[in-house]
């Protein structure tokens, strides 16, 4: 049996899924204007279930703008088209779809790798002196042995690094660089 040459090239085009969901339903829209097709018919002939042939055919009711940008985005899904073309209105679906896009950059933007701030010396030094006066204020009167014992051991591994700190500030003289021991 031989089939209708827009069928032909639309299955075609489906069993290799280079269509955006836009595109996917302009051809199908096409199909059911060129050919009277319903949407039980249409279904058959592509596979799909009416519904779903109902939902894809819903994405010609968006406005043509985005449409033109999801016919070169392929990223968007079919799903997410379908929820904004469901709106009632235009202004409605536009609505929707910037700020689909807005979420869609925010994501991006947050799948960037972030840089470190880099502290400058007064920023630490202002750091370290607020630690020290926090420490200063600590009434440990009340606390149990393992809180102590707890609060001994971070004492004794934040030494450690402070000594290995002041090291790598050490010079040859064993005065930080740049100061003169008198």
């Amino acid at each position: 049996m031989e089939g209708k040459t827009g069928e032909i090239a639309l299955v075609e085009n489906l069993l290799r899924q280079d269509l955006t969901a836009v595109e996917e339903a302009e051809a199908l829209d096409r199909l059911t204007k060129e050919e009277g097709y319903t949407q039980e018919q249409l279904g058959a002939v592509i596979g799909k279930a009416r519904t779903t042939v109902g939902d894809i055919l819903t994405l010609n009711r968006l406005p043509q703008e985005i449409r033109d940008e999801c016919r070169t985005d392929p990223s968007v899904t079919r799903k997410t088209l379908i929820a904004i073309a469901r709106k009632k209105q235009t202004r409605a679906m536009i609505t929707a779809w910037n700020k689909y896009k807005e979420k869609a950059a925010k994501e991006a933007a947050g799948k960037q790798p972030r840089t470190r701030k880099t502290e400058t010396p007064e920023e630490v030094a202002k750091w370290l002196a607020k630690a020290t006066t926090r420490l200063d204020a600590l009434d440990t009167t009340t606390w149990t042995a393992d809180e102590k014992a707890a609060l001994h051991q971070t004492l004794l591994d934040l030494e450690e690094t402070i000594q290995a700190r002041l090291s790598a500030l050490e010079g040859d003289d064993g005065a930080p660089e740049g100061v003169e021991l008198s």
